[in-house]
């Protein structure tokens, strides 16, 4: 770890830099008995205290910081500490030498040289501003110190153009152009808290974006309050523009906030946290209890049917709440995955029915022809079968017998056959020669189809063929 991050994290923790300890390398899964036990075996350094804990970037050890009774110049700390069952730790201290006067005096020159430069003086122009007393005495360094620190100087970050936050006047309806006042002051603070740069150019961008009213309320409180900050022109706006519902109210709104149906359940956790936020800036609720509120009221609140919250029910009380970004993560992967799911089956079920109905149609379209094909045959059976009825009843001419024939036929005693006409023969037995009625032979109805279908084919299967 690095000095300076070594220096910011005993700030934080607003402990001497002489009296702290950094231990490098200690397993994640390490608590403070054993590391108590191994500084009193290997230090015996006598008190001391476990402040805080960082992951380094393998996530898998920490560095620890650990506050002692004594100074570090006092004892002798070897660079390795640790054994066999716990294995070797890194230890690392910062020695911070005593402050002199003298440092003290450069440091101050170097700050008023830099304040004399900006403001295009430079060391000779001091005995003119300050007459009386030509050297630098007590007096004139702290007059200066308090005037350096009083002078807003712009810095760099200051100087660079910036976009400017978007316009509020308070006008109710809200004008064209504008947002109302919850969107807008949300938007607002979070970028004021983002700038880096002094509460005067905060104020100046602020006062530069109001209009109407609003504008006319923050005057007035900077007139009431000349030393007022940002944070004070945003609490008065809170005050006139802001919901009137106070921390219980948004409480009790926020335990009745439930999912509708047929909407995602990422959008109810941005709805939540939302109302979280707007407690927040209330002052109802502490930072730290968010995950754990926004986690037992999406329990609560969401579709008993929502696998992602039932599963979210499951699991919420064994495991400590995920974060706003890790639960939002989890949830849109989810819902992810069941949209894709729930599309691949309804592409299946279309190409499904799809193919059903080809095969339905191809099944009916052959049908068709088939029953076509069959009426066809039938129209063409008919026609021949009334063709043959009408032939058959026709009546059998003769030729008429003379004299001689008649006797002749008298005298011989035998019958005259009538004549039958080509293509007739007979419905009984399917030969030529006779018809039904005068037909002795055996039955045989397949010759006699056979010699219909052929009959048919010859003459064809339209209507009124001959």
């Amino acid at each position: 770890m690095e000095v300076n991050e070594i220096i910011a994290w005993c700030r934080e923790k607003s402990v001497e830099l002489d009296r702290v300890l950094i231990l490098s390398k200690v397993p994640t899964d390490c608590d403070d008995r054993v590391v108590y036990d191994v500084l009193d075996t290997v230090l015996g350094i006598g008190k001391c205290k476990v402040l805080d804990r960082h992951s380094d970037e393998t996530k898998q050890y920490q560095f620890i910081l650990i506050e002692i009774a004594c100074s570090i110049s006092e004892i002798s700390i070897p660079s390795e500490i640790g054994g066999p069952e716990v294995g070797p730790w890194y230890t690392q201290v910062v020695h911070v030498a005593a402050e002199t006067p003298k440092q003290r005096e450069e440091e101050f020159q170097s700050k008023l040289i830099s304040f004399l430069q900006k403001e295009g003086k430079s060391l000779a122009d001091i005995p003119s501003v300050v007459s009386p007393a030509p050297d630098l005495n007590t007096k004139l360094v702290d007059a200066i110190n308090s005037l350096v620190q009083t002078c807003h100087v712009a810095s760099s970050e200051e100087r660079v153009g910036y976009r400017r936050l978007r316009p509020f006047s308070g006008f109710i309806p809200t004008p064209p152009g504008e947002d109302e006042y919850e969107v807008w002051v949300e938007q607002t603070t979070h970028i004021l808290e983002e700038w880096q740069c002094s509460d005067n150019i905060k104020k100046q961008r602020l006062v530069e974006c109001l209009r109407g009213p609003a504008a006319d309320i923050v005057r007035f409180e900077k007139t009431g309050n000349p030393t007022a900050t940002f944070s004070d022109y945003l609490s008065v706006l809170e005050s006139t523009f802001g919901t009137t519902e106070d921390a219980a109210d948004l409480m009790l709104k926020f335990g009745a906030l439930t999912r509708m149906r047929r909407k995602k359940l990422s959008a109810y956790i941005l709805r939540l946290d939302r109302m979280l936020h707007s407690m927040l800036r209330k002052k109802g609720i502490e930072y730290s209890a968010l995950n754990h509120l926004r986690m037992r009221q999406i329990v609560r609140g969401a579709l008993s049917s929502d696998l992602v919250a039932m599963r979210l029910r499951m699991t919420h009380k064994l495991c400590a709440p995920p974060s706003f970004n890790e639960l939002m993560k989890e949830v849109r992967e989810e819902e992810n995955i069941a949209n894709s799911r729930s599309s691949l089956q309804s592409k299946v079920a279309v190409s499904v029915v799809s193919s059903a109905k080809k095969e339905s149609s191809a099944n009916t379209n052959l049908a068709d022809s088939e029953v076509e094909k069959l009426k066809k045959e039938i129209r063409g059976l008919k026609n021949e079968v009334s063709r043959l009825s009408a032939a058959a009843k026709e009546p059998v001419t003769h030729d008429r017998p003379t004299m001689h024939s008649l006797s002749a036929t008298a005298e011989s005693k035998t019958p005259i056959r009538p004549v039958i006409k080509a293509g007739v023969f007979c419905y009984r037995c399917g030969e030529d020669g006779h018809l039904k009625r005068d037909c002795n032979n055996e039955e045989n109805l397949r010759k006699v189809n056979q010699r219909l279908i052929r009959m048919r084919q010859s003459s064809g299967n339209f209507s009124g063929a001959q």
